[in-house]
């Protein structure tokens, strides 16, 4: 069997373990039940999603096809799907993916098992940031896998609320292609339209050498707002995004691969304008660039299996009117980019052995290091040239890791792991326990306990950058009257930590399909904000603020699943198969140890999709989404914190309803057509400048019409 054949039992991060409710395993091509899915993440190796030991859900290529319309725009509208799972709200640009009510800022990003890095930070010196999934062509996805929980004993920081693996595919023995067009086009004129083009190939060159390639191009352009500003509701500003990435792989024999791989790509904001004409200035990005270089080595052995990556991520961003320093002083300005580096270094080893039981172990480590150069730092004293220049700061980690497979039973299996990190912020040991007991042929229960941790990120703790709002972070503090405010980093920041336990359930018989899964993590020295106030003699005039670890937060609550297979069997031309799937989240708590809501997230929201396939080349989708009244609004101390306009909110539930059809014209020919927001429903308030008290204050794009075409050979 050719390596590369079997990457995917090898890959080395890969992450989708599979707890409670193994919510849905989108896709027509899988059989009748989750029997033969399989996934390679949680221990670090391949075996089945009932199986794997943490709650995971497949999104499949398939699925993706079928709203390629949309997830060719941002894939957060379709892993928003996966119960557990919520796109962030902003009343600004900010998008991101939330797992189970935290922040997107603890959701791991990985590329085949490899940290995509983030560009969150250093988009702009305000908190706005574009989720970094959507560098990654939907056309060379084969799917995406999403563990809902802390994986920090397995992955380290940053994975403390979960981990999206997207999976690319991968060549086969002959030469593959495809290109997809597509296009949305919003009912009101005012709405920027977006149109799309993705395509990839890639095929074998003969001696072992294998090579695949792939490109993006994605524009959308601005709405017109009826007030001065995109913001609360009023619309988006739009972007242009371009990713291009090739990798040269090598089976160097049947056992062993090497391959060197790169991403690269470009996203620019497009500025907005008022139905008056006026140019509206950009609150997100300008230009934003990323390089990713990869090497990766996979192999298989008579004791078991190693692999080994070695990797760069880099993001730039050009900024205007940065301080020229001479001698410490400030002497101009001048035009230059802001850059975020990571470099890692990881990998591990795989041990199958009988000791008493079977068991199944992994030994790995990873070195990591962060760079963050921001010369439009204000320094440590703001808009003082003595300070000007002091924009450069770096963290070194390191981490060790150990976990163990044991099959005590036949039906009963125990996954244990121990990770070690030492970081410049302390050090940190992270345990997990968990069991999974086949009950029944039927019926799977699960769970288990881990620890979690997130260390500062470089520009949190570093007291040389410091972040600027021009008001909306600012509210929630009775010493603040106005002026915009500032963020300092605080190098004296200790890791956030999370304990966390859940347990869960999966039914899943003859195409029924069912999931229950309760879950409940707990913080401490969660890092946040405090004030320091105005400060005298600051020609600013603003108000500062300071990072700062918390005493606790908490976040819990139910997650679940139901698919109903309503017709199985065909009946007649125009009847083949009926489905209906269905997912829900139950939030209970997601608040700090103020009361303060840590993330804009319904109490109850649902997805439901009525899935009719016509006949083998027609299929059609009838989609419903609910989002409930926003977890804890009403409550004193959120209200205190968020004032009138500081951050989105869902005062009132509300419904989005989607149609869509999909036609294989031809073996290489497909056609994808549908309706968002099928009845054009607006949640947000009439309000003026979303200053709402009484309705939802973010923007929720209106019926929108959506094709596209794929070819492929």
């Amino acid at each position: 069997m050719k390596l590369n054949t079997i990457t995917r039992r090898m890959r080395m991060g890969l992450m989708i373990p599979a707890l409670g409710m193994a919510a849905p395993v989108m896709a027509e091509e899988i059989t009748d039940s989750n029997e033969d899915v399989m996934v390679v993440t949680a221990s670090a190796i391949e075996q089945r999603l009932k199986d794997a030991p943490a709650s995971v859900s497949v999104i499949t290529a398939a699925e993706l096809e079928k709203n390629i319309g949309k997830s060719a725009t941002d894939l957060a509208d379709v892993l928003e799907r996966v119960a557990g799972v919520s796109k962030a709200i902003g009343t600004d640009v900010s998008s991101g993916i939330q797992i189970r009510g935290m922040p997107a800022a603890y959701t791991l990003l990985l590329v085949d098992g490899k940290r995509v890095g983030s560009s969150n930070g250093i988009k702009s010196t305000q908190q706005n940031y574009f989720d970094d999934i959507n560098w990654i062509p939907v056309e060379t996805i084969e799917r995406i896998e999403v563990v809902r929980g802390p994986m920090s004993a397995l992955y380290g920081s940053d994975a403390m609320g979960g981990v999206v693996n997207i999976i690319t595919k991968k060549n086969s023995d002959a030469w593959h292609g495809s290109l997809t067009a597509g296009t949305r086009q919003p009912q009101d004129s005012d709405r920027g339209d977006t149109n799309t083009w993705t395509g990839s190939i890639g095929g074998p060159l003969g001696y072992g050498f294998d090579l695949r390639m792939n490109g993006s191009w994605n524009k959308r352009n601005a709405d017109k707002s009826d007030t001065s500003a995109l913001r609360w509701g009023s619309g988006l500003e739009g972007k242009k995004v371009y990713s291009y990435g090739a990798e040269l792989g090598w089976d160097i024999n049947s056992n062993h691969r090497v391959s060197l791989s790169t991403q690269q790509g470009t996203e620019e904001g497009i500025q907005g304008s008022s139905v008056d004409g006026d140019t509206i200035n950009l609150r997100g990005v300008s230009k934003l660039e990323r390089e990713n270089y990869a090497m990766d080595y996979r192999g298989i052995f008579d004791f078991g299996s190693a692999k080994l990556s070695a990797y760069q991520n880099k993001y730039k961003n050009a900024v205007k009117d940065v301080p020229l320093i001479a001698n410490g002083v400030a002497i101009g300005n001048h035009d230059t980019k802001l850059w975020s580096r990571e470099r890692i270094v990881e990998g591990d080893i795989n041990l199958p052995f009988d000791l008493l039981l079977a068991q199944n172990l992994t030994l790995g480590g990873q070195w990591k290091k962060e760079e963050l150069d921001n010369p439009r730092s204000l320094g440590v004293e703001a808009n003082s040239p003595d300070t000007y220049g002091n924009h450069y700061a770096k963290a070194t980690s390191k981490g060790v890791f150990i976990e163990d497979q044991i099959t005590l039973v036949d039906d009963l299996t125990l996954t244990l792991g121990l990770r070690r990190d030492h970081t410049d912020y302390g050090n940190r040991t992270t345990p997990r326990a968990y069991l999974v007991w086949q009950a029944t042929d039927y019926l799977t229960l699960k769970g288990g306990y881990s620890e979690g941790f997130k260390a500062p990120s470089v520009r949190q703790a570093s007291t040389g950058f410091i972040e600027s709002s021009r008001g909306a972070g600012c509210n929630g503090y009775a010493e603040y009257t106005g002026g915009g405010c500032y963020t300092m980093g605080n190098d004296n920041l200790k890791p956030e930590k999370s304990e966390n336990w859940e347990i869960g359930a999966i039914f899943d018989y003859e195409g029924w399909g069912a999931g229950l899964t309760f879950f409940d993590s707990r913080f401490k020295d969660k890092i946040a904000t405090a004030p320091i106030g105005y400060i005298p003699g600051d020609a600013s005039g603003s108000f500062w603020l300071e990072r700062v670890n918390l005493d606790s937060a908490r976040t819990q609550g139910v997650e679940g699943n139901l698919t109903i297979p309503l017709i199985q069997e065909p009946m007649g031309p125009w009847m083949q198969r009926l489905s209906l799937s269905n997912n829900f989240t139950r939030m209970i708590k997601a608040e700090d140890s103020l009361g303060v809501m840590l993330v804009t997230t319904p109490k109850l929201a649902t997805w439901s999709s009525l899935d009719w396939q016509v006949n083998k080349d027609v299929s059609m989708s009838l989609t419903a989404q609910y989002y409930g009244k926003m977890l804890g609004l009403n409550s004193k101390a959120d209200q205190e914190s968020r004032g009138n306009t500081a951050t989105a909110r869902i005062r009132n539930a509300y419904t989005i309803y989607g149609v869509s059809g999909q036609y294989k014209a031809t073996k290489n020919l497909k056609f994808n057509v549908g309706v968002d927001n099928l009845f054009d429903k607006d949640p947000v308030s009439s309000e003026p400048s979303g200053s709402a008290t009484s309705g939802n204050n973010y923007y929720v794009p209106g019926r929108t019409f959506y094709a596209s075409m794929t070819a492929s050979f």
